[in-house]
């Protein structure tokens, strides 16, 4: 079997899109064939590779479908949140793959046979339905994010929440566009409290001078603090966290998949409208409300009920069956 997968991201755009590819890529790597196509530049490209997959970069989404046409997969799997409805169209009508999208905003799920949202689009709650009209299925819910294989280890069950906080994990995704971890990290080593502070940088995280600037400002408790980049891991990290501040979105759902507490900070207004009386987010902006905020134990709460509700990730084997062995 033959997979394609399409996906981009970079520094403005952030790499959750890719590393979600790259996790269901692996889970079907043994069973098929894997190629990546990818319209993003050498920053991404080298991301996909150090993760032992071959990518084939292209300039527009014309130059993607005569690749696809090529190399005749089985499924196409595109993984964006803008992707174009004629693209669609004419992956559907001009190759024989299957087509299936994730984590897509625009009318372009109509021409997929499976589209899957895991954040928006459903009010957070896990639903599987198949349009008879356009034939598409679709899966809908925090259930059907694809977390990778250290997100499913049975130790995680064993953990509670830590009646204080001492040690908190900062990471807003690969390349955090806004730059909301030297906010947060300002905002933190500034309270009077004493705080042990793992802060992970992606890949394409482009601020080290601010940082540097945030440790040098001050001095007397940055060696309480500990920088991490491209580490691989990360859910040992947010084990030993006693909170997470995440934007949003994958790594936001990694912690509470841990049963680690989180405080979610968006960066764009997709982000805060899709979450918006469902999960509380806050604006950069509003970075001064952190010491409230911890004050009060105001946290995303692994263990309330609709958290819980939400069976994070564990809809993962159904999407693999899908791939390895088609819709029924």
């Amino acid at each position: 079997m033959k997979i394609a997968f399409v996906t981009d991201g970079g520094k403005e755009i952030g790499m959750g899109h890719v590393q979600q590819s790259v996790t269901l890529a692996q889970e079907l790597k043994s069973r098929a064939e894997i190629v990546f196509l990818t319209k993003s530049d050498n920053f991404v490209v080298n991301q996909i590779k150090d993760s032992h997959f071959t990518v084939i970069g292209k300039t527009n989404d014309d130059e993607l479908l005569q690749t696809i046409q090529k190399i005749a997969p089985q499924w196409v799997i595109i993984d964006k949140i803008d992707v174009a409805e004629d693209f669609a169209k004419s992956i559907k009508e001009e190759t024989s793959a299957k087509l299936a999208i994730f984590t897509n905003i625009t009318a372009a799920n109509k021409y997929a046979d499976l589209a899957v949202t895991a954040d928006f689009g459903s009010s957070f709650k896990n639903i599987k339905y198949f349009d008879e009209e356009t034939k598409t299925l679709y899966y809908f819910g925090p259930r059907y994010w694809v977390l990778r294989k250290e997100f499913y280890t049975p130790s995680k069950k064993t953990k509670s929440v830590a009646g204080k906080i001492e040690r908190i994990l900062i990471m807003f995704g690969g390349s955090d566009p806004l730059n909301i971890t030297s906010a947060a990290l300002d905002e933190l080593l500034g309270l009077p409290e004493n705080y042990f502070i793992d802060v992970i940088l992606g890949a394409g995280f482009n601020f080290n001078d601010e940082i540097h600037h945030v440790l040098a400002k001050h001095a007397t408790k940055s060696a309480n603090v500990q920088i991490y980049k491209n580490i691989k891991n990360i859910a040992e990290m947010m084990l030993a966290a006693d909170l997470v501040m995440a934007s949003p979105g994958l790594s936001l759902f990694e912690a509470l998949s841990l049963f680690t507490p989180a405080i979610a900070l968006h960066q764009n207004a997709v982000q805060a409208q899709a979450y918006h009386g469902f999960i509380q987010t806050f604006d950069k902006s509003e970075i001064d409300k952190l010491a409230d905020i911890l004050a009060k134990s105001n946290f995303i709460d692994p263990y309330d009920d609709f958290i819980m509700n939400l069976e994070i990730g564990q809809g993962k084997n159904e999407l693999v069956d899908i791939f390895l062995n088609n819709i029924s």
